[in-house]
């Protein structure tokens, strides 16, 4: 899996965080699946598959469940994978929007009286 992965919005995520779509993208070429035939074995449109397949779209819970059902990773897995990516790419975004203050000497010594 690619140690960086776009997303719609133009971000970066580095590490080892990464859209599960980009896990189901492997896992169906590992398999020799279509999209298509994704999509069929599930009850889903491939459209929903490619969404999926190309981070636009995040994995449902009941999606998990088919995804379980088809292909034995556990609807937990699909989820972890899922989670993770979205906390990392709100946490990003969150450190975009906001600038880390330093507190002076001063407002450290008023808080430490404070807290004693």
């Amino acid at each position: 899996m690619s140690k960086i992965l776009d997303i719609a919005a133009n971000m970066k995520i580095a590490g080892d965080v990464f859209h599960a779509g980009e896990f189901l993208m492997e896992e169906m070429e590992a398999r020799g699946l279509r999209q298509v035939d994704l999509a069929n074995q599930i009850g889903a449109s491939k459209t929903e598959i490619s969404l999926i397949v190309n981070g636009k779209r995040g994995i449902t819970v009941p999606m998990a469940v088919k995804l379980e059902k088809v292909l034995g990773i556990s609807a937990e897995t699909w989820m972890n994978l899922q989670i993770k990516f979205e906390i990392e790419t709100l946490k990003q975004k969150e450190n975009q929007n906001y600038k880390f203050v330093k507190a002076s000497k001063k407002d450290i010594k008023r808080r430490n009286k404070v807290l004693l």
